[in-house]
């Protein structure tokens, strides 16, 4: 009996129209109608090549319905009983959907157009290389002539999507910060590198890396290395439409799960966070779903597992995972997953989740395009008789006998915090709350609410409140980490120190930089590839028994950390190097400098020999030296919002933005905080200089001066931010409000490696407090203070810290210091030998 023709499912033929205007740009193909959507970022629209797809995105929705219905209805082989395009877009679907969330990866792209790969390498050097896979293919049917080949995907950072190497990319782009740091120093020393290849040592498929690159370590380039043409024809359409379908047809398939049944996937807006609108995604699960729940511990448990992606203007911009846990659930109600992130309003995204049931492995597959509206949405949300509503991290909204510690309002936060411990059901009859391990206070009739003494100064501390029966069983308990230092994923090792030799038992300690709305699931400490520690909370700290230095063999020790989403994040540290690596693993101590002439002005066009550096009275070398006009810069914007303000609000608003938008370059960072009874941050740090100013458009003049918070508060900010940074202040007058004293603020700010520029507003020469203060922050730090009596100055002052931040001097050395005492500060002078010249830096560091 003939195979009757096999069409593509429902999802992608039956094309429903999109309601709209035709969309003008490719990213707005996240707003069609789901079929047409997939059609053109899951997998089909590759075959047709760019100027045909670039021709579907100016189609009406109408004439594109019929574009793509026709492209899909083609037979390219008549002559048998199966439409072997069809049957093979949806192989090669079922394939990329097996392995990857998001068809934007390039390794799905390459997997749907090639197929599987001959040979696929990972390689896991976290040493030596960012993350790598090596894709090797013998040929492609549909591509004539075609040679057999291998291309290199890698992950430029943490938190980015996976790219394909090409030449244009350079070496330097394959490697780990620290390693590609110390090839440079080898060449930069005249060293023979291919007799000293510590990436090698560290790496074995380093090697095969040269080959397919064509480079030996990171500069060594050689005549026959490959062409970008080489690797980018793995992602040319075929030339063969037919010998492509016949081969996607025969594409055997590894074994998919069942399908986990779901209502759909429904989006709001419900309201504001900050400066951005809280999306809220809702996927219900019937009761037919297929969910089965675990009977292997103690009490009956859901167990499900949401990864997820966010996509905006073709980009992955948004990874998560969450894990939903619910103790003896009903087996005959719905289950509601209620996942929510704050996004920027008046912008298109994407969403793609995937679910699994972790008892049955049923999985199901769901997307969305929507755009976040610009104002908050009233919607009616329907609560299903009896359903479960569950949160992240088996948080059950109105469970039974459970406890939700309420969050800080605030990123950072010191002194005394209020919170409060919120707890369902009858079983809990006491509430004790910790810090860092430590019991604080108990309480023990409701409502649990307390306040909690943190550290003077930010830093991270874990707050943990744990809730007993009558008999003193520890029934529920809920923590978070205040002052977690929030940026681009990093892992750094604190300790030990870089070029430690030594043996017997050494404390390692870790520091991770977490992005926005993520938290740390886990850090492994090893040495070399034995487990040493996993730690689930800071501080990430572990004991490591370091064997004694022995030739030929490297010692390093690495601390893996991993988020909540999945991603991880590697730092290694070497112990016990050879000579050759001692002598190049330092840090370099960063003076950013600005160099003024007798009138004030910047001076530009200085060489290293006009600089002097002297270490609490010693001479150093300098290292390094550069004019930093394009170097990336981090600045924080502080507004004062107190009540005396509101004559000059609207006019520091105006300035504080033109500021913003003129200081501000491609791949510079800026955050905005106003302050009055408290510091409060207004728009976090970014790379987006138009949501900057933005995060300035409603400040509200009210209130009292919490000034010395505000200085902390927004110091802590610039953590795990490396380069030069600047924080520019404005305030009208003197702390009335702050938790923090000014001598402990003074001394944050000093040891904070960032250029303070402060400007006092009508602050008359009788004030001479806060004028004190003010030049004192700006003094210590390398920055300089303004004081203006009016705000129709601040353009001219705002002008002067722009001109001085992109005319100042990057002067590094590496300390003849070696030893390290715990609180340590060295004094740090920098001279000019020119007469006339004045140098402004910072007056110190803590190494």
């Amino acid at each position: 009996m003939k195979r009757p023709k096999i069409l593509l499912p429902l999802l992608l033929i039956a094309v429903s129209l999109f309601a709209g205007s035709a969309p003008t740009t490719a990213s707005e193909a996240e707003l069609w109608s789901d079929s047409q959507r997939e059609f053109f970022l899951g997998g089909p629209a590759l075959l047709l090549g760019a100027e045909k797809r670039e021709r579907l995105v100016t189609m009406d929705p109408e004439a594109r319905e019929q574009e793509m219905l026709t492209f899909l209805s083609r037979d390219p082989d008549p002559s048998t009983s199966l439409n072997e395009l069809a049957e093979g877009i949806e192989r090669r679907r079922q394939l990329v959907r097996a392995e990857f969330l998001s068809p934007r990866d390039i390794r799905s792209e390459l997997l749907f157009l090639n197929g599987p790969p001959l040979q696929r390498e990972v390689v896991e050097c976290g040493v030596a290389f960012r993350p790598i896979e090596i894709w090797t293919w013998e040929g492609r049917p549909g591509w004539p002539g075609a040679l057999p080949g291998s291309v290199i995907v890698y992950q430029p950072k943490p938190d980015a999507a996976y790219k394909m190497w090409l030449p244009l990319d350079s070496k330097r782009a394959l490697y780990q910060p620290d390693m590609e740091n110390f090839l440079q120093e080898l060449y930069d020393y005249g060293a023979n590198v291919n007799r000293l290849r510590l990436d090698l040592r560290a790496c074995k498929p380093g090697k095969r890396i040269d080959r397919i690159t064509g480079i030996k370590a990171l500069l060594d380039y050689q005549e026959d290395r490959p062409l970008a043409a080489e690797f980018t024809r793995f992602l040319e359409p075929p030339t063969d439409l037919a010998g492509w379908s016949a081969a996607a047809a025969a594409t055997v398939l590894p074994e998919l799960p069942d399908r986990l049944g779901t209502e759909g996937l429904t989006m709001s807006f419900p309201k504001r966070a900050g400066q951005r609108l809280l999306a809220r995604a809702r996927v219900t699960l019937p009761v037919s779903s297929g969910i089965e729940v675990a009977t292997d511990g103690e009490v009956p448990e859901l167990r499900l597992v949401v990864q997820g992606v966010i996509e905006r203007d073709g980009e992955p911009f948004d990874t998560f995972r969450f894990r939903f846990r619910q103790t003896e659930p009903s087996a005959d109600v719905p289950v509601i997953l209620v996942l929510e992130r704050a996004l920027r309003a008046d912008r298109t995204y994407l969403l793609r989740l995937r679910i699994q049931d972790e008892v049955s492995l049923r999985e199901a597959d769901l997307s969305a395009g929507f755009r976040v509206p610009k104002a908050p949405e009233k919607v009616d949300e329907p609560e299903l008789d009896g359903a479960i509503q569950l949160l992240p991290a088996g948080k059950v909204l109105g469970g039974k006998d459970s406890l939700l510690l309420t969050p800080p309002e605030q990123e950072v936060m010191v002194g005394l915090w209020r919170t409060e411990a919120l707890v369902t059901g009858e079983r809990i009859r006491k509430v004790t709350f910790f810090v860092d391990g430590e019991a604080q206070l108990t309480r023990s009739r409701p409502p649990f609410g307390v306040e909690i003494r943190l550290s003077e100064v930010p830093k991270e501390q874990v707050v943990r409140a744990e809730g007993y029966d009558a008999e003193g069983e520890l029934v529920a308990f809920d923590e978070v980490l205040v002052n977690q230092i929030r940026g681009a994923f990093a892992v750094r090792l604190v300790s030990p120190k870089r070029g430690f030799v030594g043996s017997g038992p050494v404390e390692v300690r870790a520091e991770v930089v977490v992005p926005e709305a993520r938290r740390v699931e886990s850090v492994e400490i090893r040495l070399g590839d034995e487990l040493i520690a996993t730690l689930s909370s800071p501080p990430w700290i572990a004991q490591v028994f370091v064997p004694p230095p022995s030739e030929g063999t490297l010692t390093y020790i690495s601390a893996t950390a991993t988020l909540d989403d999945g991603r991880s994040a590697e730092a290694v540290r070497f112990v016990n190097a050879p000579d050759f690596v001692e002598e190049v693993e330092v840090n370099l101590v960063e003076l950013y400098a600005a160099v003024l002439d007798r009138s004030g002005r910047p001076v530009s066009g200085l060489q290293q020999d006009d600089f002097e550096v002297f270490e609490d009275g010693r001479r150093q070398e300098i290292s390094k030296f550069e004019q930093v006009a394009n170097l990336p810069l981090s600045v924080g914007v502080v507004i004062d919002t107190s009540g005396s303000m509101v004559p000059s609000i609207g006019q520091a608003q105006q300035a504080g933005k033109e500021f913003i938008d003129r200081v501000l370059k491609p791949g510079d960072r800026c955050f905005v905080v106003g302050f009055s009874d408290r510091p409060a941050l207004l728009m976090p740090p970014t790379d987006d200089a138009a949501a900057c100013t933005l995060g300035l458009d409603e400040l509200t003049a009210f209130g009292a001066t919490a000034l010395h918070d505000a200085i902390v508060s927004s110091l802590y900010y610039f953590r795990g931010i490396r380069g030069q940074k600047a924080l520019v202040l404005l305030s009208d007058g003197d702390d009335t409000a702050s938790s923090i004293a000014f001598p402990p603020a003074a001394e944050y700010a000093r040891r904070s490696g960032v250029a303070i520029y402060t400007i006092g507003l009508q602050v008359g020469a009788l004030n001479v407090n806060i004028r004190q203060k003010l030049g004192k922050l700006a003094e210590e730090t390398g920055g300089r203070s303004f004081f203006v009596r009016n705000a129709e100055e601040l353009d001219e002052v705002y002008g002067e810290i722009e001109e001085e931040l992109r005319s100042r001097y990057l002067v590094a050395y590496a300390s003849d210091n070696t030893t390290v005492e715990e609180g340590e500060f060295r004094e740090v002078e920098l001279k000019m030998k020119r007469r006339g010249l004045k140098a402004r830096t910072m007056r110190g560091y803590s190494p």
